[in-house]
């Protein structure tokens, strides 16, 4: 026999609450030693009465919409939000709940749908499980990994409609996640009745499944249900159709035998005016209308009254349903796409394929349709195939109709042998009864032998009764059966609550131990015969004890919140492959707890704190596994960032600015980053707060203080800090606030002018400190100034520079002035000479002034300095560098007469200036002179033009005669406002020594032409 194992072959024997197992898995339970049966002969007996049940059958909670209940979706969608993790989430993902099942005892169970960037998510599905107050017990989840796949597809949409060998067909772009790692993929529709699935990336089919889930492609003849009562609306005077008002409306059309999809467009409704319909013969129409109508009642009916489901839906709303649908079909499906059923009128070799049990089984496609939704492929297909089968038998035992008397057989009114039987599946067709790995590539139909040989097993029991004959697959024991309405519950709790879109058998079997367990106990006669009805269908079954290299199973670990100062007690649960005793061990574990050998972790938490705890399990081989468990959040009162300060201290008039921050580290991680709120108490007089999300880390508050103390005394700041759970923390701050502080003590600096007598005082005050109100200057010798608050700067004119003065600089505050800063302007006692002291120079001349500075100071600045005659101010020549012996040297090029003088600077402020004795160089006027002739006759003129320079205004040039030792003005003239003149005259008969003098004007020293000699006869 080949054993499909879930995970392991050794289960341990309690049900972890919050265990989260992917791909359709909850929870692992016992396995139990049912009590011995011999199996019969291979034999059926007759005999209407049903399968006795073990006990009462216990309600396996309600199905109810998800409009209905949106306070219990909101609350599983926060649960989701809080535990990404659980379900696989990833950015981006949205969540739609398709059905909410609420226990007897409050507990809740709410099915999503998912989507990824807009994108469907197939076997993206989840179940999540919780308590009556809201807290999470558990998840099914039906993807095996988060999704991590581009959102770009590599493959066109044109591309994967060729794959599909199909036309014509619609294509969307979804993810797949039914089975392994995720991808991008083409879901292509063919024709509304077939999905192939191609890879977006490589282009290649991943799997194919049908959307029409049919009875079986097998035909047959005849009638069924024989003389029942209907629900039908009257629709006018002596007119009726088929809808039943007492189930939502459903109704059954007559779909004329079209080969398209049916609608109310291409259907008629059955109409009739006596309200008796057909005549038990397909000569009539309405015979096959009245056969589906009756079966669509009582699947309601079932349905309604065993589990609380009104309708396929569960939303109170009935289904449509399509007769005559084609020519010659012998069969019957369900359209996930009109959420319709359909039936077929036979093929000559088979009946219509309306019987009661056909109905259920249709309809049942749409429970599993709304509930799991299980992929109609693959070992998910044949549990969606089998469950019809259940459901069809069910329905079929609830109506016990003598025309079609119950039994565990599907199909078999429309033709000479059913389609399938539950007991021994092989023994019709080609379906199966043990599991093998190959299931999976069965047909659908195939393949549900499993299920129907499980659920007979465990309805019925193994061996030969009325119902049948079942032999358990590879020698298991006997199974011991529990009667149809608990099996009944056992399933329809682990397809409603438990199951997913990707289950397969393996996770079948988790899902109807869980609820199993959920409905009869852990320790219940129930859950060991569904553990024995598994194992009779080869579902981990009994086989090989795995090598003693295989190491332990850690279950998946999910911590429960604590609390600083509150017990915390978690058991830590696991298993071995070969069934020996684990050793457990962790690290990081919260302080104060500790963990057992046993794997009981307890303690009191003393630290607030997200502790990544590993966790190992070792066995006596020394195999040893290692996990690291989701974060363990010890949850506690929120508290500063960083220690407050012990005290703080202010002074009166100084003002004050500090924050401190506050956040809810590490319990932000639950509630969103939100910030704490904090309440600011018991400042200083001045001071105020304000609390806000810091605008750098927004996980955390900000308060910041600030403001001016106006009042002397002591206190405490109190902050009352309250974190998204109300948990509030107060935390203190004396404080002590004294008399005013003087201002800090200014900075300055004092810089002499270069010569005159005239220094100016800069000063600053430093940051921070007391404010400032004003400033005063005091020179000694000399006055005090009071200066405003914003002046920083104060020239001194009238200074002595031989003198030595001491100036103070002070900030007046607004109780007590700053102390003073001194500062000192001194003679620097250098001597600075000139040379030469005095020059006479003809216009245009240069002129080298020289000089030394002692002592030499080194690299001594020199600064030359003129004033001209034509100027009352000093300006600066330039400034020249002294050598190493003090001496220095200036070439100058004065145009009028011009006084110098020389001053050292020295290199640091608070020094006079040393300045020279005054040089004077006196600039002689340039004259030049062109006489009309040299030799002219008596009384004849002659004209003498020539320029002067500068041009100075009131410069006159004099014409000059030589005679007995000395020249002698004979004529003169002012010059132009160029420099030029004229002078004419006639001279008597003679010879004449004759020259031109400027003089005047203040700004040069006379100037003269050199000797003409002029001859006159």
């Amino acid at each position: 026999m080949t054993v499909r194992r879930s995970h392991a072959r050794i289960i341990v024997a309690t049900v972890t609450a919050a265990a989260l197992i992917g791909a359709g898995t909850y929870a692992a339970v016992s396995s139990p030693s049912p009590s011995g049966q011999t199996p019969a002969p291979d034999t059926v007996a007759a005999g209407r009465a049903t399968p006795a049940p073990s006990r009462a059958p216990v309600e396996a909670g309600r199905s109810t919409p998800p409009a209905a209940e949106p306070a219990q979706v909101d609350a599983a969608a926060k649960v989701v939000r809080n535990n990404k993790k659980a379900v696989r989430a990833v950015a981006g993902e949205k969540y739609q709940a398709r059905d909410v099942v609420v226990d007897q005892d409050g507990d809740r169970h709410v099915r999503f749908d998912r989507t990824w960037h807009g994108l469907d998510v197939l076997g993206g599905d989840f179940v999540v499980h919780t308590s009556g107050t809201g807290e999470l017990t558990g998840a099914t989840v039906a993807q095996d990994a988060a999704i991590d796949v581009s959102r770009k597809p590599k493959v066109a949409k044109a591309t994967a409609v060729k794959v599909a060998k199909k036309q014509p067909a619609e294509a969307r772009l979804v993810v797949d996640a039914h089975a392994g790692k995720p991808a991008l993929a083409w879901e292509v529709t063919v024709a509304d009745r077939r999905v192939v699935i191609v890879d977006a990336t490589t282009g290649k089919t991943r799997r194919t499944y049908d959307l029409v889930h049919t009875a079986d492609t097998s035909t047959g003849h005849g009638m069924h249900n024989g003389d029942v009562k209907l629900s039908t609306t009257r629709t006018g005077e002596g007119a009726f159709d088929l809808t039943d008002p007492d189930r939502g409306g459903g109704s059954t059309r007559d779909a004329l035998n079209s080969t398209d999809p049916p609608t109310e467009a291409n259907s008629r409704a059955f109409t009739d005016a006596d309200d008796v319909w057909g005549d038990g013969t397909m000569a009539d129409r309405a015979t096959a209308g009245a056969d589906v109508h009756y079966g669509m009642a009582r699947t309601w009916d079932y349905f309604a009254d065993t589990f609380g489901r009104a309708g396929v839906n569960g939303d109170g709303k009935g289904t449509t349903a399509y007769v005559h649908h084609d020519v010659n079909e012998a069969n019957a499906s369900w359209n996930d796409r009109c959420a319709c059923v359909m039936f077929g009128d036979g093929d000559g070799s088979r009946k219509p394929f309306t019987s009661l049990d056909i109905v259920g089984h249709e309809l049942a496609h749409g429970v599993t349709f709304r509930t799991a939704g299980l992929v109609y492929a693959g070992e998910s297909g044949g549990l969606n195939e089998a469950t019809s089968d259940i459901f069809g038998t069910l329905v079929e035992f609830a109506a016990d109709n003598p025309a079609d008397e119950p039994d565990y057989l599907v199909a078999e009114m429309t033709g000479p042998e059913p389609l399938r039987r539950m007991d021994e599946p092989t023994r019709v067709g080609r379906s199966v009864s043990c599991w093998t790995p190959t299931i999976k590539d069965l047909d659908v139909h195939r393949s549900s032998g499993i299920a129907n040989k499980f659920f007979y097993n465990l309805a019925v029991g193994s061996g030969t009764t009325q119902w049948g004959s079942s032999t358990p697959c590879g020698g298991a024991a006997p199974v011991t059966g529990i009667g149809n309405a608990a099996a009944g519950a056992v399933w329809y709790r682990a397809l409603t609550t438990y199951m997913v879109s990707s289950t397969d058998f393996a996770g079948a079997r988790t899902a109807t131990l869980q609820a199993a367990t959920d409905l009869y106990g852990a320790d219940s006669a129930e859950l060991s015969s569904v553990q024995a009805a598994w194992l009779a269908v080869g579902v981990d079954g009994s086989g090989t004890v795995p090598p003693s290299t295989t190491a332990p199973v850690i279950d998946p670990v999910e911590f429960p919140l604590g609390h600083i100062g509150t017990a915390v007690q978690h058991q830590l649960t696991g298993r071995d492959p070969q069934g020996q005793s684990i050793v457990w061990s962790a690290t990081d574990l919260p302080p104060g707890l500790t963990i057992t050998p046993e794997g009981l972790i307890s303690g009191v938490p003393t630290e607030k704190i997200r502790s990544v705890v590993r966790i190992e399990a070792t066995d006596p081989d020394g195999n040893r596994t290692g996990l690291t468990a989701p974060p363990w959040h010890i949850k506690g009162p929120p508290a500063p960032v960083s220690p407050l300060p012990a005290s703080r201290a202010f002074n009166v008039g100084t003002e004050v600015s500090f924050f401190s921050r506050f956040d809810d580290y590490p319990d932000y991680y639950l509630n969103d980053d939100k910030p704490v709120t904090v309440e600011t108490s018991g400042l200083p007089d001045g001071l105020t707060a304000t609390a806000a999300p810091d605008p750098d880390l927004t996980f955390m508050t900000k308060v910041t203080v600030t403001g001016t103390p106006t009042k002397e005394g002591t206190g405490t700041i109190r902050y009352t800090v309250t974190d998204d759970d109300g948990e509030t923390a107060v935390f203190t701050q004396p404080y002590t606030v004294s008399s005013a502080l003087p201002p800090l003590t200014p900075t300055g600096y004092v810089l002499p002018s270069d010569t005159n007598g005239t220094a100016v005082v800069a000063w600053d005050s430093p940051p921070g400190g007391p404010p400032v109100t004003g400033y005063v200057v005091r020179v000694t010798p000399g006055s005090e100034r009071v200066l405003p608050a914003t002046t920083r700067t104060l020239t001194l004119p009238g200074l002595d520079t031989k003198q030595t003065y001491e100036i103070s600089i002070r900030a007046r505050g607004t109780a007590v002035d700053s102390a003073e800063k001194v500062l000192k302007l001194e003679p620097s006692g250098a001597t600075v000479t000139l040379s030469p002291p005095s020059l006479i120079v003809a216009h245009g001349s240069a002129v080298t002034l020289s000089g030394t500075v002692t002592p030499a100071p080194a690299n001594a600045k020199v600064v030359v300095e003129q004033k001209p005659a034509t100027a009352t101010t000093w300006t600066q020549v330039g400034t020249v560098t002294a050598g190493a012996t003090g001496a220095w040297s200036r070439t100058v090029n004065p145009t009028v007469t011009t006084a110098y003088r020389a001053s050292y600077v020295p290199a640091r402020s608070g020094l006079w200036t040393a300045t020279s004795p005054t040089s004077t160089i006196t600039v002689r006027y340039a004259v030049t002179v062109t006489p009309s002739t040299l030799s002219t006759t008596a009384n004849k003129t002659v004209t003498f033009t020539g320029t002067v320079r500068p041009a100075t205004a009131g410069v006159q040039a004099s014409l000059q005669r030589y005679t007995d030792g000395a020249w002698v003005t004979i004529q003169s003239t002012q010059i132009t406002a160029a420099g030029n003149y004229s002078i004419a005259r006639a001279f008597a008969r003679g010879t004449w020594n004759l020259r031109v003098v400027a003089t005047g004007g203040g700004t040069n020293a006379y100037g003269y032409t050199s000797a003409l000699k002029l001859t006159v006869s």
